[in-house]
């Protein structure tokens, strides 16, 4: 049998972060064979998983990548256990590593862990924690020729979104001032967590019911039927402002609505600018 020196055991550990225990354990069942021990920490790792699978990930962590060029994008939302987990270096670490691959390959996603390399990613993370940790749900952002993209995770890394914008006539000159707006508007739907960008794509049965209970909110108040829908249409214009990311008040300046300053934005940076997309993840939603 291979004397397990501590040299090897530190060895091991650098390698894998996996604690000094289970590295000397891995080693002494791998007779000093390095590569075999690797192996053995990883399938403790899969091992950790089939045992925890059951158990409940209502903690987590929420991770954002944006190339340099603003043209690519990820949000990637990580499901564990405890607070404690998803706060670790190796918690963060992996979420970054995960979401810039998700990033830099053509897949939208990979949440089976199907891909190899993240699979390893995990195991080892798994068996170094010791927790059920998931990929819960990710997007990726690659918008056309004119599609900018930023990303904002909220402090706590709890919640994040992602954004793509359509700019006609986006330069070096005024690069910066549309990822800050991207920003701003990222940090908006952070805060206000809107259901759709404007009116329009609202379908007919929301609005509806919508209408007919402020309707029957009107008839209980008392109001006259002949000035209900009169009352309506500024009771559906404040629904608009809540729940429409276009109509909302821009939560930096309340004077000014999302559309007014983008307007004010395009203005300033001579660039037509228009919201296409966005999502937004939140830890147990």
């Amino acid at each position: 049998m291979a004397k397990v020196t501590m040299e090897l055991i530190k060895e091991l550990r650098e390698k894998t972060q996996v604690g000094m225990m289970d590295c000397k354990k891995a080693l002494i069942s791998a007779d000093g064979d390095m590569e075999r021990a690797i192996e053995i920490l990883r399938k403790k790792g899969a091992s950790v998983a089939s045992k925890r699978s059951g158990h409940a990930t209502d903690n987590g962590i929420i991770a954002g990548y944006v190339t340099p060029d603003h043209k690519i994008g990820a949000l990637l939302e990580i499901s564990c256990e405890t607070d404690f987990a998803a706060n670790t270096e190796d918690m963060k670490t992996f979420a970054k590593t995960v979401c810039e691959h998700i990033s830099n390959t053509k897949e939208a996603c990979m949440l089976t862990c199907d891909e190899s390399y993240i699979k390893t990613l995990l195991d080892d993370l798994m068996a170094k924690i010791s927790e059920n940790i998931k990929l819960s749900q990710c997007t990726r952002f690659e918008p056309k020729e004119n599609g900018f993209v930023n990303v904002y995770i909220h402090p706590g890394a709890t919640l994040g979104t992602i954004i793509e914008l359509d700019v006609t006539g986006l330069s070096e000159k005024n690069r910066n001032a549309i990822a800050q707006l991207s920003r701003d508007l990222c940090m908006q739907i952070a805060v206000t967590n809107p259901i759709c960008i404007e009116p329009t794509q609202l379908d007919e049965t929301t609005l509806e019911k919508e209408r007919n209970l402020i309707r029957e909110q009107l008839k209980e108040g008392g109001k006259p039927a002949e000035i209900i829908e009169k009352i309506l249409v500024g009771k559906m214009n404040k629904y608009y402002e809540a729940v429409c990311l276009l109509n909302q008040k821009y939560i930096k300046q309340d004077k000014l609505t999302i559309e007014k300053h983008i307007k004010e934005i395009a203005k300033e940076t001579g660039c037509k600018i228009k919201i296409k997309e966005y999502k937004r993840f939140m830890i147990g939603k």
